[in-house]
């Protein structure tokens, strides 16, 4: 037992830097590479089953869908195929290391490839399948935060067993746990031929596997728990404490995703040195049995590396950018809008309540533009002036250079006197690749122009993917959907009447919280559409919001809405605890 665990621990040590930089590396491209795709054909189903959005209600419809299942199943055949191939690259720097020699980088990559192609060829489909079962154990850790963390996935895997007899999971198990067993006890890629001799050794790597994975586990909660602890310190002394809160949380859902990218590249680093320690009969120091790959191989993985980075910082670039409402479904369950800015604690569509939504951590801004008599589409939610500015004018009658020079702050502190009626193309300047944006275009004689003028500033900023457009008057979302198909539509209404889902041009509804209910909120689901609820400011009523399972809680306080969101069976998130501890 001592000299298995000492050359478990020489066998990562020796090779861990060649190893954290393969794996980060590799996964980091899969991750980057992969999501564009997963975003596309998740758009390209959804489009053919008939759904805007997709929440855990309508996700059983979706997959259900033929193209969907096709899709899928596709999709899983290629991540087998690539996740064998890191397991190759990983395999290769053990089997050299035991010879030997130290693998760079590069090498593990050519040398992988090389393996992957002699084993397909020699043992064909098999290898694959011995792959697909041993998968979920060597990325345990990483499978149990995702899982628990992506509503979309738990709820595809409920799907997935639902009314599936435990017979028949445990068969299923077992013909997994039969794969695992030929794997961990024969040579890699061969098929159970000694069974004795694993039967002998069962228990005894059976033990390895859960001490391992045991061990691995508490490291990743340590680092978790360091991160978290250090960022929350960090905080305390160099930010305020209104704000704490908001980025402590942030740190918290970040650290999650790190933490599960920490645990796939743990996972396949020590559960591989097991695998390989249970099936290698190399001895430290042998001489190398098989040519390198030639220098021109290296050089060109090289440079394909080189390619894969730079397509991925492209493609990261455009997600941060631009966001993609794809992942926001798969990561956000109920995302937090910031009323007008946040109106109970800044005036309400000006730049401060834009800058106070960003640094709030919501998830949208909402906000409400009109047009000038000039025509220029600016920040407003009343037609008069009166409420907000103090001048009891009608704000269409008005040039921009008029509206620019009204007092838009005084009205809610003496300190906001230098606040004014911004437009909305500085707006989303603003908001580009920092915040989304939920534009309410408010009802006007010059409608179908502010509609044109919206869309065409849109366009000009390249936010289609950052922007949704929600009115009282259907006829905008109709002239919308009309010109600018894929921009997401809200129809705002105080009331409930009638078969709401029926309203082809409107994607999601923005209902007032004293009507919403959910037998509304699952009819809305299950026609593939959103249900966000407005104006949603105390903790009772966000918890019921929350109970309703609404996608979107449009509130003034969105500090509250996200603290509540954030937790799990009403109980304090790891953030308000550290919050409390550190402001007491």
């Amino acid at each position: 037992m001592k000299k298995t665990c000492r050359y478990f621990f020489r066998l990562i040590k020796d090779n861990f830097i060649s190893l954290a930089a393969f794996e980060f590396i590799f996964k980091a491209s899969v991750f980057i590479l992969f999501v564009p795709l997963i975003a596309k054909l998740m758009n390209i189903a959804t489009n053919n089953a008939g759904i805007m959005f997709i929440t855990t209600k309508n996700v059983a419809r979706l997959m259900k869908n033929p193209l969907m299942i096709v899709m899928t199943a596709a999709m899983i055949l290629v991540f087998i195929c690539v996740s064998y191939y890191e397991v190759c690259c990983i395999w290769m720097c053990y089997r050299k290391y035991t010879r030997g020699i130290k693998m760079t980088v590069t090498d593990m990559f050519a040398d992988g490839l090389i393996h992957l192609r002699k084993t397909s060829r020699r043992y064909g489909i098999k290898i694959y399948l011995q792959m697909a079962a041993i998968f979920p154990l060597l990325c345990f850790h990483m499978n149990v935060i995702l899982f628990d963390r992506l509503d979309i996935l738990s709820s595809c895997l409920k799907f997935i067993f639902r009314g599936v007899p435990v017979k028949y999971i445990g068969a299923v198990s077992a013909v997994a746990f039969i794969f695992l067993f030929s794997f961990s006890t024969q040579k890699f890629g061969k098929s159970i031929s000694g069974r004795k001799e694993g039967v002998k050794h069962f228990f005894r790597r059976t033990l390895h596997l859960v001490v391992t994975n045991l061990l691995t586990g508490i490291v990743l909660f340590l680092i978790y728990l360091t991160i978290v602890v250090i960022a929350a310190l960090v905080i305390r002394f160099f930010g305020s404490r209104n704000s704490a809160l908001v980025y402590l949380i942030r740190t918290e859902n970040i650290m999650y995703y790190v933490l599960a990218f920490l645990a796939g590249a743990l996972g396949y680093i020590t559960n591989i040195a097991l695998l390989f320690m249970f099936q290698s009969k190399q001895k430290m120091g042998e001489k190398v049995l098989e040519k390198q790959p030639k220098g021109i191989r290296r050089k060109i993985v090289t440079v394909l590396i080189a390619v894969v980075f730079m397509a991925d910082a492209g493609t990261a670039a455009g997600y941060c950018i631009n966001g993609s409402h794809v992942l926001e479904e798969m990561f956000i369950s109920t995302s937090v809008t910031a009323h007008r800015g946040g109106a109970k604690f800044v005036p309400e569509n000006t730049m401060y309540g834009v800058k106070y939504a960003i640094e709030s951590g919501s998830d949208y801004i909402e906000i409400d533009v009109q047009l000038s008599a000039d025509g220029e589409v600016f920040l407003l939610h009343d037609t008069n002036l009166k409420r907000t500015t103090g001048a009891n004018k009608m704000a269409y009658n008005l040039t921009y250079e008029e509206l620019s020079k009204l007092d838009a702050g005084s009205y809610f502190d003496s300190s906001f006197s230098d606040a004014y009626i911004p437009t909305l193309d500085e707006v989303l300047t603003e908001c580009k690749s920092k915040i989304n944006l939920n534009i309410e275009i408010k009802s006007s004689r010059r409608g179908e122009e502010l509609v044109t003028k919206v869309l065409e500033l849109i366009d000009r900023h390249e936010m289609r993917e950052q922007c949704v457009i929600t009115s009282t008057e259907y006829p905008y979302l109709k002239q919308v959907k009309e010109m600018r198909p894929e921009l997401r539509t809200g129809y705002i209404s105080n009331m409930l009447y009638g078969d709401p889902t029926s309203l082809k041009y409107a994607d999601f509804f923005s209902v007032k919280f004293a009507v919403v209910n959910e037998n509304f909120v699952r009819s809305a689901h299950n026609a593939g559409k959103e249900v966000h609820v407005w104006t949603v400011n105390t903790k009772p009523l966000i918890n019921r919001m929350k109970g309703m399972d609404v996608d979107s809680i449009i509130t003034d306080n969105p500090v509250l809405a996200r603290k509540i969101l954030s937790r799990k069976n009403d109980r304090k998130s790891l953030a308000e605890i550290l919050q409390t501890f550190l402001y007491r």
